[in-house]
């Protein structure tokens, strides 16, 4: 946030597990006041310090908690949209992200969003004439001049997104508020978001990057999947693909990031688990389902964890206890109504229609939810949709270490010393936004293979693409110098990003406008502002701080590969290290 006053911290800076930091937001969320399990009272909310840099709950919010010895000594918190100050928080990690948390010597102040002017008002407030309306706990200081003119100013600067503060604060209210407590299976319906203690049966991993879990804590319910057991209903099963339990007592729930590659880490079966803030629902089959999506409060937050509570540990292994007894018996294994054995054979092939069915339409759900959350991503994120990249599983790398990759350093043994390999062939996937292209004229983008020129070795009258993207990081620190990669577009790139067979650009006119048209999708008004600017002697890249290129960012996939050259200083071993565009199409 700009402007902050001297001995106070950025929210997106406060990562350093045990500081004392002092922080000013605008309160995003607030929950009702409660009794800690001592003699203390907790307060519970969140705070945003800059809304010009990400999305309304992005890097630059927190989860702040302040403990009071009563009620009434808790700062007088109304609503989403006050102002705060919070002095000497100390930073402590908690469920996956940071938060502040208040001690003895920690300071608040309130400053009602009701009782802040607007800008056209704010004069005397700004001049410290005037002193903002605010409340504060006990023993603490009045706002210095500094600190008041930064409430001002965040609140100010901030009213833009007044609108998504509220549905924020209303998402978050909904989710605090929702009746989410620990079920049993047996207890779950749809609709409600449950905890819930079970043992893992299996775990499936998908190609799109989630992970579906298949649990029980051994008490049936009659809206889940039923799997018959195969020593009562043998003409139903060809192969004994399910091991079980059998019946209505393995609930399956779809894991998404970050939930799944923590899953995927940690995870094996037979493992007892804490699952946290399930969402449940029905499929189209009416068969009870979990879902367990990204926080969209604090993105980085797992729910999923091992449980170690020996006692409820033990209470599933009693009742898994009770369900073998039962079955070595020839009880009822099902926990529910057991289909009679004279209708099995009539209901096999319904059974399959049906459990064929299931599978369909889990697919069409999760293409329709990646989809979904593909879109609350790129909103979130401000990236060109028009362009898709491949590569989706892989984590997005910056230019830094794009360029610095660690593993292009090398050795043969521990003995020896250390040496520099000339490329490494690898992929990366990387959100980025283009700064510039060579060559300069567009018409320059294709080129004949029957030009010794381009191509000495050929006589063809074919042409192929050959062009180059300049690129920088989508997210640049502010007053910094952005690194930068050359990105080679070679006529395999070219073709899978939509641009067709090369042509000669110069003779053909209507081919020359497709392709300013399709690249306008891509890069904005990249090609009209380098255009513009080369007409008054100047060029792209724009120094840093110069907002006239307004393209949004995009993924792309870029790969690392080496071309054998001549053996000088700089390529001691005769190859040179370049990248190029992969996997990567316009869309439109």
């Amino acid at each position: 946030m700009p402007g902050l006053p001297i001995g106070f911290t950025a929210v997106k800076d406060c990562k350093a597990d045990g500081a004392v930091v002092s922080i000013l937001g605008i309160v995003m969320s607030l929950q009702e006041p409660r009794k800690t399990r001592g003699t203390d009272w907790c307060l519970n909310f969140s705070i945003q310090d800059d809304f010009t840099a990400g999305p309304v709950g992005g890097s630059s919010s927190m989860g702040c908690r302040v403990f009071k010895p009563s009620q009434t000594s808790l700062p007088k918190i109304t609503a989403a949209g006050d102002v705060v100050i919070l002095r000497n928080f100390k930073l402590n990690p908690w469920q996956g992200r940071m938060d502040c948390v208040s001690n003895v010597a920690s300071d608040i102040l309130v400053f009602p969003a009701s009782k802040i002017p607007v800008p056209e008002l704010s004069q005397a407030y700004l001049l410290g004439t005037q002193r903002l309306l605010y409340h504060a706990t006990p023993g603490a200081k009045e706002p210095s001049v500094p600190e008041q003119n930064a409430v001002l100013t965040l609140k100010h600067s901030s009213s833009g997104s007044a609108k998504d503060v509220q549905q924020h604060a209303s998402l978050a209210t909904y989710k605090a508020t929702a009746r989410r407590k620990e079920h049993l299976i047996k207890d779950l319906a749809d609709g409600i978001f449950a905890d819930i203690r079970a043992q893992v049966l299996n775990i499936y991993y998908s190609n799109y990057g989630t992970v579906e879990l298949k649990i029980t804590d051994y008490t049936p319910n009659k809206d889940l999947y039923l799997y018959a057991d195969p020593e009562r209903e043998p003409d139903l099963f060809r192969k004994r693909e399910w091991p079980g339990p059998y019946g209505q007592v393995t609930l399956e729930v779809r894991l998404y990031e970050p939930h799944a590659t923590w899953a995927r880490a940690n995870l094996t079966r037979d493992d007892f688990v804490y699952l946290r803030n399930v969402r449940m629902k029905h499929s189209d089959v009416r068969v009870l389902e979990g879902a367990m999506h990204e926080d969209r409060q604090f993105p980085d937050q797992v729910d999923v964890h091992k449980l170690r509570d020996e006692t409820v540990i033990e209470e599933i292994r009693q009742r898994r206890e009770t369900y073998e007894q039962q079955r070595s018996k020839g009880g009822t294994t099902h926990l529910v109504n057991a289909p009679k054995k004279s209708s099995a054979k009539a209901s096999a092939k319904k059974k399959q229609e049906k459990k064929e069915r299931q599978r369909l339409q889990r697919e069409a759900e999760q293409k329709e939810l990646e989809e979904n959350q593909e879109k609350w991503e790129a909103q979130r994120s401000g990236i060109n949709r028009n362009v898709r990249a491949g590569f989706s599983e892989a984590q997005r790398s910056t230019i830094s270490e794009i360029l610095n990759n660690p593993h292009i350093q090398a050795r043969t043994s521990t003995k020896c010393n250390s040496f520099i390999l000339p490329f490494i062939n690898c992929r990366h996937r990387s959100r980025v936004r283009i700064v510039d292209f060579y060559p300069p004229e567009l018409e320059d983008f294709s080129h004949s293979l029957d030009d010794p020129s381009w191509t000495p070795r050929s006589k063809s009258q074919r042409w192929e693409w050959g062009f180059v993207l300049l690129l920088e990081d989508a997210n640049v620190p502010h007053d910094t110098v952005p690194e930068q990669l050359r990105l080679i577009i070679n006529n395999d790139a070219a073709q899978y990003l939509g641009l067709g067979n090369a042509r000669d650009l110069k003779a053909e006119p209507r081919i020359l406008d497709q392709l300013r048209e399709k690249l306008f999708i891509m890069w904005g008004n990249l090609e009209e502002l380098k255009s513009g600017l080369r007409a008054r002697g100047q060029d792209l890249p724009l120094p840093p701080g110069d907002n006239r290129l307004d393209n949004k960012p995009i993924d792309c996939v870029i790969e690392e590969y080496g071309i054998e050259c001549s053996v000088t200083e700089d390529h001691p071993f005769g190859y040179q290290r370049l990248h190029k565009l992969a996997l990567t199409k316009i869309m439109s």
